[in-house]
């Protein structure tokens, strides 16, 4: 919890995941079980309890860091893997203090009376502060899963064995955090308990110990989730000072944690169906019960969506600021000696809208999303971007190409003093959400700016998909079918849908997308607009395709992005060892992408079988170069694949399946690989590939000949400047969508406003 290498062969170009670096260069051995070996002296200490709600309560009463560490770890073992109970009496008998043991060290002091640290170097500081909150974190889940009984809410709930589950696999994880903090601060020349800290994480989960919702609500949904806030900010500060190990460890933990706040999620859900009540409604409740003032911000809309936390759950509950001059919103600055020179100006501004900046590092629609944003510098015109998140790398990255980057919260009146000097002449918003957060703000601003909606994908067919395999369990290829089910996401598909028919122009990406849109929810065609992946020419000429200087199979995508983790599970139990043995023994499997939690290493990494997790990639191009091969083991998703692309690109052939290859262009034996759906058919598509040499080059001939057929820069470039250069046009159903009685994401928006100046005001 958080509050407020390269690879041997050094052509490759690779760095692994921060992570992973810091295990391996700072000597951290992790056992199987995905934890550190931990205090072996202290192990023949430990004892088997007779419960569950035994084992949590001793770790309560238990004062040493280091032994609460090594029982927790040793509980949750029993718990996980012999007949360890529940309880051992007939009743409920946990008793667990008031509050949880402490050792002499750090002295504890309310928050308003805490000495100050200014005499210790600021990354000590921050770790000390963090191994703190880390510890407390780990006592206040022993004590959720101890505390409360089974049987909730006068008998209304029932909290089965997944709830137990779910909480000391968390309180597990907070001890690891703990452990890895406080060794790093030993590295440092300090150790936990060498400053002062304080007992506000205690004293709230004293408040809330006669209610599972209230703790619930307090100790996951807002200090985890306060964390998520806090970390990137620790992690910057950390880098600034040169303490590139610590920010490491700092980002790896705070990934980690929005695990913590999706479970505090799933159960205070699960106790408010329970008992009848509006989940949303509940927690402002219980929240202005604890935090009269709200909560403070600005919010990581990023992280948070991440943990399945919507707006609607903390926008409203955001702290009302003190007073201030006004300020133009903050920039996105580079000096003028990095930034690219624009000569070319067309007096014409594009707004480019989205939930987060385009990360051309993370994924291919933030690749798609960057080179059209310079495409239209290129042309002359002036590219403003917007999003709630901060200004970061990424946005940086866009101002050194000459764009202008304004961190802009959709629920204030900043977009209007934003808009004050800029006419907008083309509002571009990356995908649905954006267009849901900004659409009104340039219908009322720029009431005469072209409005278009790009797609990405369509994100109610992928989320159907999903639920289809993912939920009932059905073949993934029936899901390929345009009449697929779209109910169980119906919220999805009408959101996505109202977007669509409110703007002007809606950007696809995919011809079978399209089909669909028109035929089975007629959408008018002529709304509709292609704009497909982008591929620069020089590119294609850049790497060799020789195949005897390639050895071994890639997999390339974010793990933010589900279809990629499912994928890499099914090719991990599924497909893989039918592939080894159609290959050399020697041939490993290396996967790359951003964002591998630790986690996420753990449960793909298997040494044995030749499956390396590779983790961050500093260039695709580059590292798929290297490869005789490239999977794209898809079981869900839409749009185009950026993988698939990225891969021709380097000359590397691909194998997928039927849903990598939707919208892909596919034509048996006219493509830059091939599709297999079954493990025997991968496996066997594999190993004509990679074993003929031949088959390969015909392959990897193909892929290059798509990418210049259909997704070439001159082209696409066209097909955006069509885009942007056409008007307005007669759109009554957008008229009636934007009429008050459709409006619902402006008014909550607006009622946020007035709701924080109304506060203001008092």
């Amino acid at each position: 919890m958080i509050v407020g290498s390269k690879h041997v062969a050094v052509r490759h170009r690779i760095r692994r995941h921060a992570f992973q670096a810091i295990k391996h260069q700072q000597n951290y051995p992790w056992s199987s079980a995905g934890r550190r070996h931990l205090s072996t002296d202290l192990t023949h200490e430990l004892h088997r309890p007779l419960s569950l709600a035994q084992g949590g309560e001793a770790i309560l009463r238990e004062s040493s860091p280091n032994k609460k560490v090594v029982q927790s770890f040793h509980v949750q073992t029993l718990w996980r893997t012999t007949s360890l109970p529940l309880m051992h009496t007939q009743t409920w008998s946990a008793t667990p203090p008031d509050f949880p043991s402490r050792p002499p060290l750090p002295r504890l002091y309310d928050p308003k009376d805490m000495p100050s640290e200014k005499e210790f170097p600021i990354p000590i500081a921050i770790l000390h502060a963090l191994a703190h909150i880390e510890l407390g974190a780990v006592d206040n889940y022993w004590d959720t899963v101890v505390r409360f009984e089974p049987s909730q809410c006068d008998g209304l709930c029932t909290l089965p064995r997944d709830f137990y589950d779910d909480f000391v696999n968390v309180a597990c994880d907070e001890a690891r955090h703990f452990d890895l903090v406080r060794r790093r601060l030993e590295e440092l020349g300090s150790f936990y308990g060498q400053l002062p800290a304080h007992r506000a994480l205690l004293s709230h989960a004293n408040n809330t110990q006669n209610s599972l919702a209230s703790r619930l609500a307090v100790i996951p949904l807002v200090q985890e989730a306060r964390g998520l806030d806090a970390g990137p900010r620790l992690v910057h500060k950390l880098k600034s000072m040169g303490d590139s190990v610590s920010a490491d460890v700092v980002a790896q933990i705070v990934f980690e944690e929005r695990g913590h706040v999706s479970c505090g999620m799933k159960w205070f859900k699960h106790l408010c169906a329970a008992t009848g009540r509006d989940p949303v409604a509940y927690f402002h409740e219980l929240v202005k019960e604890n935090f009269p003032d709200g909560l403070p911000g600005p919010f990581d809309l990023e992280a948070r969506l991440a943990a399945n936390m919507d707006p609607a759950w903390f926008q409203p509950l955001e702290m009302q600021k003190k007073p201030t001059h006004h300020q133009p919103p903050p920039l996105a600055t580079t000096s003028p000696s990095t930034a690219t020179p624009r000569t070319k100006k067309n007096g014409w501004t594009v707004l480019v809208a989205g939930s987060v900046w385009p990360e051309r590092t993370s994924s291919a629609a933030g690749v798609r999303t960057a080179d059209m944003i310079g495409i239209l510098l290129d042309e002359g015109y002036n590219v403003v971007c917007i999003s709630p998140s901060r200004l970061n790398s990424h946005a940086n990255l866009l101002t050194e190409m000459g764009a202008t980057c304004v961190q802009v919260d959709p629920n204030t009146d900043t977009f209007a003093s934003v808009m004050a000097s800029l006419p907008i002449h083309v509002a571009i918003f990356d995908r649905y959400i954006a267009e849901e957060m900004y659409g009104w703000h340039v219908a009322k601003h720029s009431p005469h700016a072209v409005r278009v909606l790009d797609l990405q994908d369509v994100h109610f067919l992928r989320k159907a998909r999903e639920f289809h395999v993912c939920t009932t369990k059905a073949d993934f290829r029936t899901a390929l079918d345009p009449s697929i089910d779209v109910e169980p996401v119906v919220s999805v598909v009408l959101r996505e849908l109202a977007c669509i028919l409110r703007s002007d122009w809606t950007v696809y990406v995919s011809d079978f997308e399209i089909e669909l849109l028109v035929h089975r929810f007629d959408v008018p065609r002529h709304h509709l607009r292609k704009l497909d992946y982008i591929v620069r020419p020089d590119k294609l000429l850049q790497y060799s395709s020789n195949f005897h200087d390639r050895r071994h199979i890639a997999v390339v995508g974010s793990f933010k992005h589900s279809p990629n983790v499912d994928g890499l599970h099914w090719l991990k139990d599924s497909l893989w060892p039918s592939i080894r043995q159609s290959v050399h023994p020697d041939t490993e499997l290396h996967i790359y992408g951003s964002y591998a939690s630790a986690k996420a290493t753990k449960a793909l990494e298997r040494g044995h079988d030749n499956i390396r997790v590779m983790g961050f990639c500093n260039d695709v191009h580059d590292t798929l170069a290297c490869y005789r091969l490239s999977l794209a083991p898809l079981r869900f998703g839409a749009g185009i694949k950026g993988k698939i692309i990225d891969s021709w690109v380097a000359g590397t052939p691909v194998v997928s399946t039927s849903v990598g290859a939707e919208g892909m262009n596919y034509l048996p034996g006219k493509w830059g690989g091939a599709v297999a759906d079954t493990p025997r058919e991968f496996a066997d598509r594999v190993a004509n590939l990679y074993n003929d040499a031949e088959t390969w080059k015909a392959a990897h001939d193909l892929g290059k000949t798509l990418c210049q057929t259909h997704y070439d820069f001159n082209a696409q470039k066209q097909n955006l400047l069509n885009i942007v250069s056409s008007g307005q046009q007669t759109n009554w159903v957008g008229r009636v969508l934007w009429s008050n009685q459709f409006r619902a994401s402006e008014f909550m928006s607006r009622y946020i406003q007035e709701k924080n100046k109304n506060k203001a005001a008092e």
